[in-house]
């Protein structure tokens, strides 16, 4: 599906910002990329988002957003860092705002955008936090 409305470039072009930093390893949870791991399932949902949305396979990634953030939910915050627990809350915020607001999905497929969990629209998107950002890193 093409999405043709005006502020969607820029809505994009932001997400794309977190997605240059979602897997930086100076946030990502220590030993995350072990299957053992109990952040595996969060980093491994966030990528799948990321996936998606970058192939614009829409239709997909309500579902994969409910269980990104059940499973930030399930992850205590012993294992999963305040600054990238609000990183991944923010882009999850950001893609779903994304498949909403700019209709990303088909009459047939609107369905699925009651997986989308309704917390993460009640999030204000915010810009990347300076903070985050190292220059040079990317």
């Amino acid at each position: 599906m093409r999405i043709d409305n005006e502020g969607a470039k820029a809505a994009r072009k932001e997400i794309k910002r977190f997605q240059e930093h979602i897997n930086s390893p100076r946030l990502v949870p220590d030993q995350c990329y072990r299957m053992a791991s109990p952040t595996y399932a969060v980093v491994c949902y966030v990528n799948q988002v990321t996936g998606l949305f970058q192939s614009k396979n829409y239709y997909v990634v309500p579902i994969f957003l409910k269980r990104a953030y059940d499973a930030l939910g399930k992850a205590s915050p012993e294992r999963v860092s305040g600054p990238y627990r609000n990183l991944v809350e923010q882009y999850l915020s950001h893609v779903a705002h994304f498949i909403v607001n700019y209709h990303c999905l088909g009459e047939d497929e609107e369905r699925n955008a009651e997986f989308i969990p309704r917390a993460l629209l009640e999030i204000e998107p915010k810009a990347l936090p300076e903070d985050l950002v190292v220059q040079g890193e990317f």
